[in-house]
């Protein structure tokens, strides 16, 4: 975008910056749809009770880590949505606020749910890191290199 608003840009240049940044976008929002739309379609074929949404967010994983489509491809239609994410969250945000009496209803659970899993998965990564830390590498031997030294 910086070179179609460069001061001293030809008409004709700034055109073909304006139509590859245009290119860009629309490439990487079509690639994150069809993850989507294929997620959904598989969420309703299978006999599993995941959605589509996540299945789509692993077949995305999967063409990204098998380096299938460089992230490259993605990474403008993935910071308009990074950007304009909290906007995204604003109908989940309410309707939850529509739905505030179960929340009321239910605040125990909700709570004693989130501290247990939360000094759950505390325990569980302090105890994950103290065991990959305490695993010492072997030490080297000098003594090959004092007998060597000798000869």
């Amino acid at each position: 975008m910086k070179h179609f608003l460069a001061k001293n840009a030809t008409l004709r240049h700034r055109c073909y910056s304006l139509y590859c940044t245009l290119f860009c976008y629309a490439r990487s929002l079509l690639i994150l749809f069809v993850c989507l739309w294929v997620g959904n379609f598989l969420s309703l074929l299978l006999p599993i009770l995941i959605p589509g949404s996540i299945i789509g967010l692993l077949i995305l994983f999967f063409l990204l880590v098998f380096q299938i489509i460089p992230s490259t491809w993605v990474r403008n239609g993935c910071n308009l949505f990074m950007r304009y994410m909290t906007i995204l969250f604003v109908p989940a945000a309410m309707g939850i606020m529509d739905n505030y009496v179960y929340l009321l209803n239910s605040w125990a659970p909700i709570i004693i749910g989130s501290l247990a899993s939360t000094f759950i998965i505390m325990v569980f990564i302090g105890w994950l890191t103290q065991r990959l830390h305490s695993r010492a590498l072997p030490a080297i031997d000098n003594s090959i290199n004092d007998n060597t030294k000798g000869e």
